[in-house]
Formats: structure tokens, C-alpha cells, sequence
């Protein structure tokens, strides 16, 4: 079983949005217990006058660092999140609260020491800041409902389905099906921005159910979920030579490669024709330009 997480949570108050702030706690909550809530900003500062009121209903401890440097705010959470990690054994999990690519060496460094990082931010956070931590949350995406779908198919769409294969196939064993939980869990090894809520849905099964072509939710009961590949249909591109062991299927106009043994029953080769209707899975892999197809099945 794997340890609750008892999380510090460093906010940077110059960059940060003090109205998001109560949403922030929120997400943090649903993943462990929050040990730590501090804020780092010079609050001489007339724009940070904001925060003043979040602070104390937050119970959070605002942390002055005067602008006698630049990014001096920055430099503080830097060396208290060092200190913390080396010193506080309470706590095994940094949250920071930033869209600031600069902290992407600090989120490095708390993984290195075995900790778990999580971070949130804006959209428009450096992809290195994002990739260094366990869990990057876009701070657009708190506190949303589940309604309406959104129209990401230009910015993100195109590659929800690639990703969402890649876990399948690097859980998949002998079976079909895989744990939803772990698939989850996979994506996010593969992607720490990924969020079912960037597209406008709760969960990942309402997101797999809604925008997934190739995924499908296979056994739902009420605490276990799980998923496979659809099946799609197609038709032989042509009888295949003889001492040939693979062919080509036709589906929606675009060409699938496929081998004898990507058959159901290999003892079906022989009665592959051309035009021959066939219902199969898409295989993680590729020949040449040609994806390749598996679990082959005449029809």
C-alpha cells in the first residue's frame, strides 16, 4: 500500500492567483493531508494587497521577502523547500503553486530526494517545469464542473488518442483488459499535465467513454473499471502471396499491416481473400508507414 502524503504547499504570491487560491488547497487535499501552507511575496507591495484576506481565512503563513533582488520571492521558496526536504521528515510530498519554468530544478531535486512533487499552474507553465513533477495540474481546470465538453481537438485532441494507447499497451498482458485505476496511473507516469478535465470531463472513464475511438470501457461494476481496445472493421487489401505471412487490411481508406500470427486463428489465413470482411484491433506499433493491426478476425 503506498504512504499517504503529507504535503507542503509553497506558493509563489507573485505569480499565483490569490482568487484560485481556496480551489488550490482543495486539489491538494484530495490527494493526502496538508501539513504546510506558506506564501512568498513582498508584501509592501500594493499588488499583492489581494492575498490579505485569503491569507488568514487560508490560515496559510505569508513569508516577506523584500525585492532587494530580483526573483528574490522565488529564491526563498527555493531554499525553504531544500531545508524542508532535508530536515522535516513529516513531510513527503512539495506542492508548489507557480507557472514560473523556473522551478523546474527545484521539482527535479524533490524527486531526486524521493519525495513526491506535485505543482500547479497556468496553461502556458514550460513544458521542463511540467515534466519534472509527478502530478502538473492546470489551475484552469480546478473547480469545474462537468458539463459541457470542450473543443480541444486543435490544441490537445490530436494527441489524447496516442497517449491513451501508449499506457494501454504498456500495461496490456495476456489479457485485453486492463484496471482503469492503472491506466490512470500510467498516463500520468507519461504525462503529468494530463487532467480528463482539460477536455472538459470529471473522469477519465467519462473522457474514455466520449473521445475515445480506440478505447472502450469493457466491465464497469461499482468499485472496479475496466478497459480495452475497440474492435473496428475493415476489409483484405488483397489475397496474400504465396510464402507471404503478412497482409494488409483497408479501413476507412488507410492501410493496416498485419502478420498470421495477428490472427485470431491462424488456421484462417488460408481463406484471406481479397475484399474478405475482417474486424480487428489496432496494434501499438508500425510498418513502415502502415500502423499494424492485431487480433485479426474474418467475418
Amino acid at each position: 500500500m503506498l504512504p499517504s502524503l503529507n504535503f507542503a504547499i509553497l506558493v509563489d504570491g507573485e505569480n499565483a492567483q490569490a482568487k484560485k487560491y481556496m480551489d488550490v488547497l482543495g486539489e491538494v487535499s484530495s490527494k493526502g493531508s496538508i501539513a504546510i501552507k506558506w506564501i512568498y511575496a513582498d508584501w509592501t507591495n500594493q499588488a499583492n494587497k489581494g492575498w490579505e484576506g485569503v491569507v488568514r481565512e487560508t490560515a496559510s503563513s505569508p513569508k516577506q521577502q523584500f525585492h532587494i533582488s530580483k526573483d528574490a520571492a522565488d529564491h526563498a521558496l527555493i531554499m525553504d523547500a531544500i531545508e524542508l526536504i532535508c530536515t522535516n521528515e513529516r513531510i513527503n510530498a512539495i506542492c508548489i503553486v507557480s507557472s514560473d519554468g523556473g522551478f523546474a530544478g527545484l521539482a527535479q531535486r524533490v524527486r531526486e530526494k524521493g519525495l513526491h512533487v506535485m505543482a500547479i499552474g497556468q496553461k502556458h507553465t514550460p513544458e521542463h517545469f511540467r515534466n519534472a513533477c509527478h502530478n502538473f495540474v492546470y489551475v484552469e481546470n480546478l473547480n469545474q464542473d462537468d458539463e459541457e465538453p470542450k473543443d480541444e481537438t486543435e490544441e490537445n485532441g490530436s494527441a489524447l488518442e496516442p497517449l491513451l494507447l501508449k499506457a494501454y499497451w504498456q500495461l496490456v498482458g495476456d489479457g485485453d483488459n486492463v484496471y482503469l485505476g492503472d491506466l490512470g496511473t500510467k498516463i500520468k507516469q507519461l504525462d503529468s499535465a494530463f487532467d480528463s478535465r482539460t477536455y472538459g470531463y470529471a473522469s477519465l472513464k467519462k473522457l474514455i467513454k466520449n473521445c475515445s475511438e480506440q478505447l472502450i470501457i469493457d466491465s464497469e461494476q461499482e468499485d472496479r473499471c475496466f478497459v480495452r481496445l475497440a474492435y473496428d472493421e475493415g476489409k483484405i487489401k488483397a489475397t496474400p502471396a504465396k510464402g507471404n505471412n503478412f497482409a494488409f487490411l483497408i479501413h476507412n481508406g488507410q492501410e493496416f499491416y498485419f502478420k498470421k500470427g495477428d490472427l485470431l486463428s491462424s488456421a484462417q489465413w488460408k481463406n484471406i481473400k481479397k475484399n474478405q470482411a475482417v474486424s480487428f484491433q489496432r496494434a501499438s506499433k508500425q510498418q513502415g508507414k502502415s500502423p499494424c493491426a492485431t487480433n485479426v478476425k474474418l467475418v
